[in-house]
């Protein structure tokens, strides 16, 4: 089993495998990362920046949803 680190989400504490990337982190909360955008210790990232961006313990992540009005 490996190593679990600390992240905060949105404001709450959650645990993830270390040396997961954001789109790992994604994957786990079943978002979409195409409808995600996502903010890292206060820095907006760009999607091609998901896969490769390491979470360290005690990020602080931010996650919006974005939805099509109509």
């Amino acid at each position: 089993m490996s190593k679990q680190i600390p992240v905060t989400v949105n404001g709450k504490v959650i645990t993830v495998a270390e040396n997961s990337s954001i789109l790992m982190l994604l994957q786990q909360l079943n978002l979409d990362h195409n409808t995600v955008l996502v903010e890292l210790n206060k820095t907006a990232l760009l999607k091609k920046e998901y896969a490769c961006t390491v979470l360290k313990p005690h990020d602080r992540i931010e996650l919006v949803q974005v939805s099509a009005g109509g």
